[in-house]
């Protein structure tokens, strides 16, 4: 279960941006990016996919239905089977969020389902079964905090802070862009980043470099985190 929840939840957590501008973004439906992860640089944990599944109506709002998944190494699953999906529903102009869902499925337990919904007029968060929370007026969920990041127009020296919320704990994101570097055919810029929790627990934060393609899609190419059982890595897979 902890291998699980870091492929998924490293992942949209690690990837947090600010808003600038989210309509130089062309999301397309049916995007798919997919990444490897891997333990100690070398360790297979697993696959990694984000991907627009649908442009759909969020009540009478116009909404982008985006989801990421992740799944344990073939490896892992001959001990137990498990799988984590995430989907948030954002709104189609400022990908603002609307609703966060949060499933860890694991083979021979209950599905662990957690939900967040958000209301932007009162900036209110409200977890299925734990209560409502005032959020900051800009906070993401982790899934729209990835597709801000590729919003982004990076700069050497520039510095991002976001807010983002996880069902009820809140994060802040701090990275500051240091120059370039070639990352397989990519050149990429570097963002030295740190994710700590709201209230500067020391238990509750990572370190992490982020890799993020200097073209017009913006990919985060390669992520290499400091977590504290050792470091993890996730890698773009060309070819989509």
């Amino acid at each position: 279960m902890k291998i699980l929840k870091m492929l998924g939840i490293f992942l949209v957590i690690s990837l947090c941006a600010t808003v600038l501008r989210a309509k130089d973004l062309n999301l397309k439906k049916g995007e798919r990016l997919e990444y490897t992860a891997s333990f100690l640089y070398v360790i297979p944990l697993g696959g990694v996919f984000t991907q627009i599944n649908d442009v759909a109506g969020y009540g009478n709002k116009e909404a982008f239905l985006i989801s990421c998944e992740a799944k344990t190494a073939k490896w892992i699953s001959l001990l137990f089977k498990a799988e984590a999906v995430l989907n948030s529903y954002v709104a189609k102009g400022t990908l603002y969020p609307y609703k966060f869902e949060q499933q860890l499925k694991v083979a021979g337990k209950q599905d662990d389902i957690r939900r967040a919904t958000y209301n932007r007029a009162t900036n209110i968060m409200e977890a299925e079964g734990k209560g409502r929370k005032k959020v900051p007026a800009d906070v993401r969920d982790p899934i729209s905090a990835i597709y801000y990041l590729r919003t982004q127009d990076l700069k050497d020296g520039a510095e991002i802070k976001q807010m983002v919320n996880s069902n009820q704990s809140t994060y802040i994101f701090n990275a500051k862009v240091n120059g370039k570097k070639k990352i397989g055919k990519h050149n990429c810029w570097v963002l030295d980043s740190k994710i700590r929790r709201e209230n500067k627990s020391m238990y509750h934060s990572m370190d992490a470099v982020i890799y993020i393609s200097d073209d017009e899609r913006r990919i985060p190419v390669l992520i290499q985190a400091k977590t504290k059982v050792g470091p993890v890595t996730l890698r773009f897979k060309e070819g989509n």
